[in-house]
């Protein structure tokens, strides 16, 4: 039977098509042998690596999720194979019950099919050396305790066992909630660096490619080429007999202990996203609930507009925001803001009053015009925190690790930023320029044109865009941020990518940028063909701290990078100045 023809059998069980669906069954002990030149039978297989799970009957037990024992009989029995003590869970989900479609046919003709759903499941829990695997057929995935998985158990195989010239597949994710997840096919293959994957600031969560030379039983007495794809899950062809199966857990464990990644596959491999049952999550939300409370200021906290908003950020001018029983209008929330508001909440509860609050922005100052979606408050909460030997971050309501080795080459990329010259002087930012607006004003007299607060909109823009702050005489577009911390910088470079992306492509936007223009310094060289050359981000910091990578939030490093290349691909040179401020710290 095909892969494809399984496939057909399983989606008719789920959706009812039949009263009852053929099993395919491989069976755990066969007495059939093979010749020498007989290529070894194997089984396009899914399989789990389990944690914290011994391999006593009774531990293999703990790992199953017992509502199917108790909700629909499923029997579970212990069994050996190749003389290796084992686990079998299997059963029948949904038996004698009719599709959720039966009634609307029913209403539509007064006919009722006699069909019904019956979703066949089965688990096999084999220990092997220290580890234990489950090897799911049909929807034995759904018998596991999901805290059990270990998380990105067949995406560290695929990264060792792959070809990387030879990757079918790719999925990918930005490290944000804009919900943007893209799946990159090559019908042939080809190699990582040609899917369309950012080195900075995306999360790689699916790998489907081909293996490279191993051990497996596949590989023997064969030249079939075989497809690995990994997440949590590994789908891989394993031996089908029980010596051949356990050959190929052992191989697969001595591949995942002695193997690094690729170098080809080494920069997706340092950024990975936490699953929602990872025990590493109770420890960081408890840490994350901590800072909330803490009185003074740890530097591992920010403010950051989630990216669901950042389009309707510069039309706001109020913030209806809610945690806990207080609901407050703001004119624009702090970070302390927020922390004031948990205040009465106590300790171990902060998050979780976060998570049921909201914050929604609105182009009036009185509430009363959303422009926002109520979005959740939390994932207006960045927070970097250590946890062993690794650092994680909290942005958008999501958790992520991310290697020593990819956090130097991000600090590595945006200390070149910080050090390339931008050619354009600007006045420090003194003690007596209280706003941006005070300060692009006295930018303004040093020959600069002052662009702040003057939203462009257009057909393709309806909520509006802010050109520039600043409009240097060769045409130069200039971001001006004053920011308690680095993390609404964030904005500041997205900020620039949408208004470079709107002066090339709207030539309704253009023109009204180059009346503005003129308008606010007639004269002015811009001309109606104008087209952006060259963006700076003028950043400082207050405190009067110095920017650098060290003052920098990681994920506004990461901003600034996806900005900067995407800028660059546009042929637009890109520089970061720090405002001069006095007495501004290394």
């Amino acid at each position: 039977m095909t892969a494809l023809s399984r496939d057909h059998l399983l989606s008719a069980a789920i959706t009812g098509l039949s009263p009852a669906t053929p099993e395919v069954t491989v069976p755990l002990d066969p007495t059939r042998t093979h010749s020498p030149a007989t290529p070894l039978k194997t089984r396009r297989s899914t399989l789990y690596l389990l944690r914290n799970t011994g391999a006593s009957s009774a531990d293999l037990r703990a790992a199953l999720n017992g509502k199917y024992e108790l909700d629909h009989s499923f029997t579970i029995e212990d069994v050996t194979t190749a003389d290796t003590p084992a686990l079998l869970c299997h059963g029948v989900i949904g038996r004698h019950r009719p599709p959720d479609w039966a009634s609307a046919v029913h209403v539509l003709t007064r006919r009722k099919p006699p069909v019904e759903n019956r979703t066949s499941a089965c688990v096999l829990l084999l220990p092997v050396a220290d580890d234990v695997f489950a090897l799911t057929f049909g929807m034995g995935h759904l018998l596991l305790d999901q805290s059990r998985i270990s998380p990105g158990f067949g995406f560290d195989f695929v990264l060792r066992a792959a070809q990387p010239d030879a990757i079918r597949q790719v999925t990918h994710s930005l490290m944000d909630a804009r919900g943007r997840t893209d799946r990159s096919s090559a019908a042939q293959g080809q190699h990582i660096r040609a899917f369309p994957i950012e080195e900075y600031g995306e999360v790689v969560s699916r790998l489907v490619g081909t293996l490279s030379s191993t051990e497996l039983t596949i590989g023997k007495r064969s030249r079939r080429t075989a497809q690995v794809a990994g997440t949590d899950a590994l789908k891989i062809h394993l031996g089908a007999e029980p010596e051949n199966l356990l050959h190929d857990l052992t191989q697969i464990r001595a591949i995942l202990a002695r193997r690094s990644p690729a170098p080809e596959f080494e920069a997706i491999a340092r950024v990975r996203p936490l699953k929602s049952g990872d025990p590493r999550r109770s420890v960081l939300e408890a840490r994350l609930d901590d800072l909330l409370g803490a009185s003074a200021d740890t530097g591992s906290l920010a403010l950051a507009v989630p990216a669901a908003c950042l389009d309707q950020e510069d039309a706001a001018l109020s913030y209806q925001v809610k945690v806990g029983p207080v609901r407050r209008l703001m004119a624009s929330p702090t970070l302390d803001d927020m922390l004031a508001l948990l205040d009465g909440i106590p300790p171990g509860r902060r998050l979780e009053a976060l998570s049921a609050g909201y914050v929604q922005m609105h182009r009036d100052e009185e509430g009363t015009d959303p422009v926002s979606a109520q979005v959740k408050a939390h994932k207006w909460i960045t927070a970097e925190i250590p946890l062993d030997s690794s650092r994680y971050f909290h942005h958008e309501g999501r958790w992520f690790e991310i290697g020593d080795q990819h956090l130097e080459g991000i600090r590595r990329e945006v200390d070149t930023l910080l050090t390339t010259p931008a050619d354009c002087p600007l006045p420090a930012w003194t003690a007596g320029l209280a706003t941006e607006e005070e300060y692009n004003q006295e930018a303004a007299k040093q020959g600069y044109v002052c662009l702040d607060r003057r939203l462009i909109r257009t057909p393709q823009h309806p909520h509006g865009f802010e050109a520039a702050d600043l409009l240097a005489e060769d045409g130069t577009l200039i971001h001006v941020k004053r920011a308690a911390s680095s993390a609404p910088l964030s904005h500041l470079f997205a900020q620039g990518r949408i208004s470079a992306d709107a002066l090339r492509y709207d030539a309704e936007a253009r023109a009204e940028f180059v009346r503005r223009a003129r308008e606010r310094r007639p004269g002015h060289p811009v001309g109606e063909d104008f087209t952006p050359r060259k963006v700076v981000y003028a950043i400082s910091l207050k405190g009067d701290k110095a920017l650098t990578t060290k003052n920098l939030f990681t994920f506004a490093q990461v901003s600034l990078l996806q900005a900067a290349r995407a800028l660059r691909a546009q042929g637009i040179d890109v520089a970061v100045v720090g405002i001069p401020s006095p007495n501004a710290d290394c």
